[in-house]
């Protein structure tokens, strides 16, 4: 066995799932700057217009589509999670993650799986937890507060950079 095993166990919570949603929708900064050009853009043209005493339909519409997406991104999605969380109970059991340098082992009381660093395609992280991705809309979590040392966290940081050279930031 190789000795630069990193071993952790834990029960992943439902804040972990609505951090992990909001990670993985995390766009690129490319895309980022463009949005915040584009959301600048139209909220300064639905000032202008509610400011000029211009209200017409598309100006409703304009409100009516940017309260859909507060209450879609702030209230629903974080409700949706949590509600798969409560229903599904594989994702409420005990979970191990040991990583070495062939790949990420994986297992429950339901089974277990072994991935080489090769499947993966991407990650990304935050303060809170790493996602590494198998394809662009499947990922692994991995949280931070399952580690008892943030050494190892560190450890297992660098361990996912020199396996999985795209990294989405």
């Amino acid at each position: 066995m190789n000795k630069d095993v990193i071993e952790v166990t834990g029960i992943l919570r439902p804040s972990d799932y609505v951090t992990a949603q909001f990670l993985n929708l995390r766009p690129r900064p490319g895309y980022k700057v463009v949005g915040v050009i584009i959301l600048a853009a139209v909220l300064w043209a639905g000032w202008h217009s509610f400011s000029q005493g211009d209200i017409e339909v598309l100006d409703y519409l304009f409100v009516a589509a940017i309260l859909f997406l507060i209450v879609n991104f702030a209230v629903y999605l974080p409700w949706k999670t949590r509600r798969i969380y409560r229903q599904q109970k594989a994702l409420q059991r005990e979970l191990t993650y040991r990583f070495d340098d062939s790949g990420v082992f994986a297992s429950n009381e339901n089974g277990q799986s072994t991935t080489p660093w090769g499947d993966y395609l991407k990650w990304k992280q935050n303060d809170h937890m790493i996602l590494i991705y198998l394809s662009d809309c499947m990922y692994q979590m991995i949280p931070k507060m399952m580690f008892d040392r943030s050494e190892d966290f560190d450890k297992l940081l660098e361990l996912v950079r020199s396996n999985i050279k795209h990294r989405e930031s």
